[in-house]
């Protein structure tokens, strides 16, 4: 055999190991796509004091696990603790202004029932009067002063029933408490609660991370201070090119590999596929809009997020953003399903190296 002849059967032997490559490619990645751009995900609390002050105490340190409820710091209570003695004392002086006023609503209520006597007793003397007129036994003059004495009674039954109603007003009626009250109530509530959040505690159960809390530093209300990372749920999310996830749906059975356990396979399912990504995503905001262009001849294709749900559970070692790569194995096709459970075995020992 010439080199020539040599030569060409080389050439041929490679484009068919190239064609073969290429289908294989073309295949997987349809059929049982694999990724490499996969993260490890917990719930990250932000943890931040609902009121302002300066830290006076930190119970947690870095990377500690905390369970729901633990004390993580404690901000300086004394500005808080006079606000709540002022909250008090506001409530005592209301209640030492109502019990006043409901004096003071009392003896109202009995001007308007003497009124109300005074006037049925000039009233009764005046029909007396009347019928001692009409058989002219008395006067016109001393019936016009009876007459009047009505009038009056009137008049004074009318001012006490004002001065009553402007009590009953003041006092809150029909609560019988003062409006006051309930506002130096809710003060006094106010300035409880603000006191109480000058202790922070854990939300979740999880770790204190990247902790960088001191004593004496003033920290601003609703100021995310504190990184808590959630123990109680983890999943691992990879993104895919689009046209990796045409027979993908929930319930897809996964395999995964992680970087830092080189050699382990570990089984996981498709929880869900995000709706979108950011870059879909417009405000309205009164602009025309902008088109994104490319001068690249193959431009990049778009990849959508894929979260995963372990089977079993994840290892201590992995933390937040341990590395993995994902394998998703089909379901109708056994060969497939063997090729891409070979695969990520593969891989995973690769990673004894990279």
């Amino acid at each position: 055999m010439s080199a020539e002849q040599l030569f060409n059967r080389w050439i041929k032997w490679t484009l068919l190991l190239f064609g073969l490559v290429f289908g294989y490619y073309l295949a997987a990645d349809l059929y049982m796509p694999v990724t490499t751009d996969s993260l490890v995900q917990r719930y990250v609390v932000q943890v931040a004091p609902q009121v302002s002050g300066r830290v006076v105490s930190v119970a947690v340190q870095n990377n500690q696990q905390v369970k729901k409820g633990d004390l993580l710091f404690e901000l300086d209570p004394t500005d808080y603790q006079l606000k709540l003695e002022q909250a008090q004392l506001q409530l005592e002086q209301s209640q030492q202004n109502n019990r006043q006023l409901s004096a003071a609503l009392q003896s109202a209520t009995a001007r308007v029932d003497q009124a109300r006597f005074a006037l049925q007793d000039v009233q009764r003397e005046d029909q007396r009067y009347q019928q001692l007129y009409s058989q002219k036994l008395i006067p016109r003059q001393q019936l016009e002063q009876s007459q009047t004495a009505v009038l009056k009674a009137k008049a004074e039954l009318q001012a006490s029933t004002a001065d009553l109603a402007e009590r009953e007003a003041e006092l809150g009626i029909p609560s019988e408490e003062l409006v006051q009250i309930k506002q130096a109530r809710n003060q006094l509530a106010l300035a409880q609660l603000e006191l109480d959040r000058t202790k922070v505690y854990a939300d979740v159960d999880g770790i204190v991370t990247d902790l960088q809390l001191e004593v004496g530093t003033n920290l601003a209300s609703h100021q995310a201070t504190v990184a808590l990372v959630s123990t109680q749920q983890s999943w691992v999310s990879a993104l895919f090119r689009e046209k990796s996830l045409l027979h993908v749906h929930r319930g897809t059975e996964a395999l995964i590999t992680f970087d830092a356990l080189p050699g382990e396979v570990f089984t996981a399912s498709v929880r869900d596929i995000d709706a979108g990504v950011a870059n879909g995503q417009s405000t309205p905001d009164g602009r025309l809009a902008t088109a994104d262009s490319s001068s690249r001849w193959v431009r990049d294709a778009q990849r959508l997020k894929v979260n995963l749900a372990m089977q079993q559970q994840m290892p201590p070692a992995l933390v937040v953003g341990s590395r993995a790569t994902v394998q998703l194995v089909p379901q109708d096709n056994s060969v497939l399903a063997a090729l891409a459970k070979s695969q990520i075995q593969l891989i995973s020992l690769l990673h004894y190296v990279y």
